[in-house]
């Protein structure tokens, strides 16, 4: 048990600075993008909206909970079917704040090949769904909107509204034509950026973080050296991280520590891969919401070829790992440095901090029945 709870604290505490740094990256991406005018940059079914929905949607501080109203509002302000999709697979799959965790506990390698395999596997997702993904039931406005329908429970500010109106976070969302979006100050954006990534982006992590550090610390201690050596060891682990991350909810961030423990423990880099690309794209939750909305062919060829892209992507990880003879950081030795590194400890108390505050907040909210911009005490949750 001792070991476990070394293990535990040395990884909480490599990932601790980078995960900051990434909610500071998420902030100000959050405060400077446009949503409305990402979605019209989205319209159509060409492949150039599929290739920009794949690029606009991987730096965004978006959960696999959090890109379902996001793409419902994105589709019905003008975004294509295909681009929706694309925009889908690339948006949970890798952002700032797991590319920076990714980098502290899994070296550059993965912090390169994680998002250029996310947007490689979003371009050809929306490919496919586009060309072979068939007719799509109507979205209306009723069940698109950013506060209302079932798909807007959480992280609702960061959609936007289908009819005129406001958001969640108040601002104002497309009308009429020659209605104009304000635009906030600097100021207003960059507190409201900072808000949701030290808000809503943090709650929605946390808990999966911590779940992902106990697991990662779990199977340090408990899987013996060369349990991955085996001959089934490469293919069948292939096949058993596909199977584990399609129905299990966990962020990119939070699936990243799993990723470190199972790469300690001896799977293979590209394995761990395809569980890194796979668990944050489904789980079973969003796929039954989005079967509703973009129909159960479409939804089936997604997953299929979010599963096929990430084996793919897997198999050819470990061909240029072999080639390449690149090495993985060590994680003990590395977390016992950064245990007596104040920099990180210093981190790991903002966190903290910023984590309770966020619940707090949260708290509060929920206990002031009639108000908050959502204007219904169920769909407070998503507009921290």
């Amino acid at each position: 048990m001792r070991q476990w709870f070394e293990e535990l604290w040395f990884l909480t505490l490599e990932a601790a600075p980078w995960l900051l740094l990434g909610l500071v990256i998420a902030a100000l991406i959050k405060a400077f993008s446009d949503r409305l005018a990402i979605a019209r940059f989205l319209s159509g079914e060409s492949t150039g909206a599929v290739v920009r929905a794949s690029l606009i949607g991987a730096p965004l501080p978006l959960c696999s909970c959090g890109v379902v109203p996001a793409v419902l509002g994105l589709r019905s302000a003008g975004a294509g079917n295909a681009p929706s999709m694309a925009f889908l697979v690339a948006t949970p799959e890798t952002g700032p704040d797991s590319i920076s965790v990714s980098y502290g506990l899994l070296g550059p390698v993965y912090a390169i090949a994680r998002p250029i395999a996310a947007v490689i596997g979003a371009i050809v997702t929306g490919l496919v769904s586009g060309r072979f993904g068939g007719a799509t039931p109507t979205l209306g406005a009723e069940t698109g909107g950013c506060c209302g329908g079932e798909a807007s429970t959480s992280c609702c500010d960061s959609t936007p509204a289908p009819t005129t109106g406001t958001c969640c976070d108040g601002e104002k969302t497309h009308g009429d034509a020659g209605d104009e979006p304000a635009t906030p100050r600097t100021g207003k954006r960059l507190a409201h950026g900072f808000e949701y990534a030290f808000g809503q982006v943090l709650i929605d992590i946390v808990p999966w973080m911590v779940f992902g550090l106990a697991i990662a610390a779990t199977a340090v201690v408990l899987i013996p050296a060369g349990f991955f050596d085996q001959p089934w060891g490469i293919v069948g682990s292939y096949l058993l991280m596909a199977v584990i991350g399609v129905p299990m909810y966990v962020c990119a961030t939070a699936s990243t520590p799993i990723a470190a423990g199972l790469l300690v423990a001896g799977m293979s880099p590209g394995a761990a891969l395809v569980f890194l690309l796979a668990g944050p794209a489904t789980n079973i939750g969003t796929l039954g919401i989005l079967r509703q909305h973009f129909g159960t062919r479409r939804i089936v060829l997604y997953l299929a070829t979010v599963i096929g892209s990430a084996l793919i992507a897997g198999i050819v990880l470990d061909l240029l790992w072999a080639r390449f003879d690149w090495a993985l950081p060590q994680s003990a030795p590395t977390g016992h440095a950064m245990a007596g590194n104040g920099i990180a400890v210093a981190a790991l108390v903002v966190l903290v901090l910023a984590t309770l505050s966020a619940y707090w907040r949260r708290y509060r909210k929920r206990q002031t029945p009639g108000e908050g911009a959502c204007g219904r005490s169920e769909d407070r949750d998503g507009c921290q």
